[in-house]
């Protein structure tokens, strides 16, 4: 996908595939090289945008569930595999194909991956609508606080609340889901490196803070100097799970989240004071967590499933203690790193950011949000002016520019999501919006991708990362963490473009 068909050999020829909207989905190494084309493919591209560069001599074969393939050297393709035709196209008889053009022979090459392209798809957009419902409470629960004082009735503001845990509930459960189809099913690749264990705990911390506040427990996160070999992303969502069940099980008290050096190993640990458990239960909960992947999801329950996938995925230890009334401890454990480079070194210098730090001023910055989804950007707009922001909203890097004028007076940050309308990604717009300014402004991505190696390009950006959907909280911590001084030297982003 995405110029990735590296294992063709270069028998591939020059293709590109739309959506039913009419944007660029995938697209083969041979289309990259194009003259016209070079520079220009990116995920969401228009056709509109792109065709003014294919050339002329192309063939356009629509797609059964909507959109469209272009192949550019004017060849009518093979016809898709029937396992695969299903997933992207009409049988090869119901194909236009050009008066005097050779009707194809040769056995079919399959597009790669319908199953992950699907999953993904489906990820991405089932969560936009939840993003933005996430969005509206927390500006709803902003004005029912504001209107306490003028008599707002407090049963409508606990039922609203109420719906943010639903909300919040469900938004774990989707995550949780895709992400296990997503390893059970082969498409998850862990991208090792060296991490600052720091970055990760810190991402933790502002997801998860809310919901223990909301519960009236404590929460803690000890900050960690380690670095450590394996990939964040995943280490994050098996940290998650790990504590959403340490979360579940406690009535009362608190989490804690903390590490411990062991020789050339990282002990994360996660500690709470809930019920714990029986020893005959300590014994089949770790027979099953020693299980092989697949088994025991309806016992474990979803979290720990994750938790026991991604352990093994990353080749990681998992460990547990507990006494029965008294709590409970998962430890994983993972190699240390003894490289340290100057940005992860600072990443790691920094204390993990809390959900108190929600309570800071933000009501004078000037935001630019760039959302292609109109529901979740108008979510947006409504949250951050209800804290005071003023907000610029654009639906792509274009529209962007154009919202901000010739003469820009500056802004203060600019939220982006990752997949936008017209060539332009998230990642560049931002850069490329920065440069029309005297000044550096720091930027921040929003996304529902799942996508590895778009979630990789990302991280490997310097702007801070957010998956949708975000809690409002959550987001407020991160729009104060990089609006004040601390945080704007280092949310610049670190690439050229």
């Amino acid at each position: 996908m995405n110029g990735s068909h590296d294992d063709s050999g270069g028998a591939v020829p020059p293709v590109l595939v739309f959506g039913a909207d009419g944007r660029l989905t995938d697209w083969t190494p041979a289309a990259e090289i194009l003259p016209g084309l070079s520079g220009r493919l990116a995920v969401g591209a228009t056709a509109a945008d792109l065709s003014p560069h294919a050339g002329a001599a192309r063939i356009v074969l629509p797609l059964t569930a909507g959109g469209a393939v272009w192949r550019l050297d004017g060849e009518p393709p093979a016809p898709p595999a029937p396992s695969v035709g299903a997933f992207i196209g009409a049988p090869i008889g119901s194909m236009p194909i050009p008066m005097g053009a050779p009707i194809p022979m040769d056995a079919p090459t399959p597009m790669p991956d319908p199953a992950g392209r699907l999953f993904a798809a489906a990820s991405h957009d089932l969560r936009q609508p939840l993003a933005a419902l996430s969005l509206l409470i927390g500006t709803l629960e902003a004005r029912a606080v504001e209107g306490a004082a003028g008599g707002t009735d407090r049963s409508g503001r606990d039922l609203l609340h109420s719906m943010a845990q639903a909300v919040d509930s469900m938004r774990s459960m989707v995550d949780g889901h895709f992400d296990l189809v997503r390893l059970e099913s082969g498409l998850l690749e862990p991208d090792i490196r060296t991490h600052a264990v720091n970055g990760v705990l810190m991402r933790l911390a502002l997801e998860v803070a809310p919901r223990f506040a909301d519960r009236g427990l404590r929460f803690s996160v000890m900050p960690c100097s380690a670095m450590v070999r394996t990939d964040s992303a995943l280490l994050e969502r098996l940290l998650h799970g790990l504590v959403v069940n340490a979360l579940r099980s406690t009535a009362g008290g608190r989490v804690l989240v903390g590490c411990r050096n062991r020789g050339h190993s990282l002990r994360i640990e996660v500690w709470d004071s809930g019920r714990g458990l029986p020893p005959e239960r300590l014994a089949a909960l770790r027979s099953e967590l020693a299980r092989s992947a697949g088994e025991g999801a309806g016992t474990l329950g979803l979290d720990l499933t994750l938790v026991r996938g991604l352990a093994r995925k990353l080749g990681l230890g998992l460990e547990l203690q507990t006494t029965e009334g008294r709590g409970t401890v998962f430890a994983v454990i993972l190699p240390r790193s003894i490289e340290v480079a100057d940005a992860t070194a600072r990443e790691a210098a920094s204390p993990p950011a809390v959900a108190s730090a929600g309570a800071a001023d933000i009501s004078r910055a000037r935001i630019l949000v760039i959302e292609d989804d109109p529901m979740v950007l108008a979510a947006l707009e409504a949250l951050l002016e209800q804290w005071g922001c003023t907000v610029l909203g654009a639906e792509s890097y274009d529209a962007a520019v154009r919202r901000v004028g010739p003469a820009p007076t500056p802004v203060d940050l600019i939220i982006s999501d990752l997949r936008l309308k017209g060539a332009a990604n998230g990642i560049v717009a931002i850069r490329q919006i920065a440069k029309l300014f005297d000044r550096p402004v720091p930027g921040m991505i929003l996304t529902g991708d799942t996508d590895p190696r778009r979630l990789r390009e990302a991280r490997l950006s310097g702007y801070p990362l957010l998956h949708k959907p975000v809690a409002p909280l959550a987001l407020r911590a991160a729009v104060v963490r990089l609006l004040g001084p601390a945080g704007r030297g280092d949310c610049l982003g670190n690439s050229p473009l």
